[in-house]
């Protein structure tokens, strides 16, 4: 059975994870273009795939679908394809996971009143989990683009050392604490262009993460995590 719905996972398509995300009747239908782009994965130098996004406002809230594709073998990225709701400030409302190769994982995220339940599918079987939704951002560690609401929280705040946050990986079920532990200015060079950017020193449930964001626009353009030796790297620009 599970190798059956795990073939129908594949097969799904980035659209009906757009239509997922975005079923909400009530919800004006205006909508305008965030960002978009390509970032390009690297393992310890190694080139391992590439990870194209779209964000988008959708009356006030905020649509976001990516998709991860995945080379250089089983050590390399799980191919992928997400999509997440968030409301106006940036909390999150829906959210879906699914593997287009490899093990099948499917992850469901639905907020209901102040709680986030998160319904996940695998080899082993179904769970459900449940956390109160309060500040709690959406963040899949090796998916750039979902930094995009924790680059927008620190570009807000007068000192990013003074966040208190808290993030729910969907693959894993869990919750981290993040802290920022220091923050510079700095010079990226992308594909000959120099970019003014923000550096962000962050710790994610005691893993280092380093997170570079346009001091121009808070465009995500860099995600680093050092100890695995993971670094997504913008390579398109709209």
């Amino acid at each position: 059975m599970l190798n059956g719905m795990g073939h129908r996972l594949r097969a799904a398509g980035l659209w009906a994870i757009l239509a997922f995300v975005t079923a909400s009747p009530a919800a004006p239908q205006q909508t305008g273009q965030l960002d978009s782009g390509t970032f390009e994965h690297t393992l310890r130098g190694s080139f391992a795939g590439t990870e194209t996004f779209a964000l988008r406002m959708r009356g006030e809230d905020v649509v976001a679908v990516g998709r991860v594709t995945r080379e250089g073998g089983p050590d390399a990225l799980r191919a992928l394809e997400v999509g997440v709701r968030l409301d106006g400030v940036g909390r999150p409302l829906r959210y879906e996971l699914h593997t287009r190769e490899g093990p099948p994982l499917h992850v469901v995220v639905n907020r209901t009143g102040s709680r986030l339940r998160v319904t996940t599918t695998d080899d082993e079987g179904e769970r459900f989990t449940e956390f109160l939704a309060r500040d709690l951002l959406i963040l899949e560690r090796e998916i750039a683009h979902h930094y995009y609401i924790l680059a927008r929280r620190l570009r807000e705040s007068d000192d990013p050392r003074s966040a208190q946050l808290n993030v729910l990986v969907p693959s894993t079920g869990r919750t981290r604490p993040l802290r920022v532990r220091a923050f510079s200015r700095d010079t990226l060079t992308l594909e000959d262009e120099r970019i003014s950017s923000t550096r962000y020193a962050l710790s994610i449930g005691g893993e280092e993460t380093v997170l570079w964001v346009s001091s121009e626009d808070g465009r995500v353009l860099q995600v680093a995590i050092p100890e695995r030796g993971w670094l997504a790297t913008r390579v398109a620009r709209p």
